[in-house]
């Protein structure tokens, strides 16, 4: 069930195409996480512009799904490394 939304983001209206209810979620969830952000961010330092603001938060997201696509890496190869574990243990048997 895809389906067109807007979410208001940073001044802006954006739009979005949802492949599921629980997407549809995802989409206006994130987009209020950035808004909370961007206003928390707007308190801390006022003397900055919108692009500013959104430049920090794009910055601050990237270094974090940097960080947990390196932590998926490393549990990834902790499972093939437990896998090989025991499908030695099972040839065992």
């Amino acid at each position: 069930m895809k389906r067109e939304i807007t979410v208001p983001t940073l001044g802006g209206i954006y739009k979005f195409t949802a492949d599921s209810p629980e997407d549809e979620e995802i989409i206006r969830k994130t987009a209020k996480a950035v808004n909370d952000k961007a206003d928390g961010l707007q308190r801390m330092y006022p003397g900055k512009t919108e692009a500013e603001i959104g430049r920090m938060i794009a910055l601050n997201e990237g270094i974090k799904a940097a960080r947990l696509q390196k932590k998926l890496e490393s549990i990834g190869r902790e499972v093939e490394m437990l896998q090989k574990e025991l499908d030695s243990y099972l040839k065992i048997l």
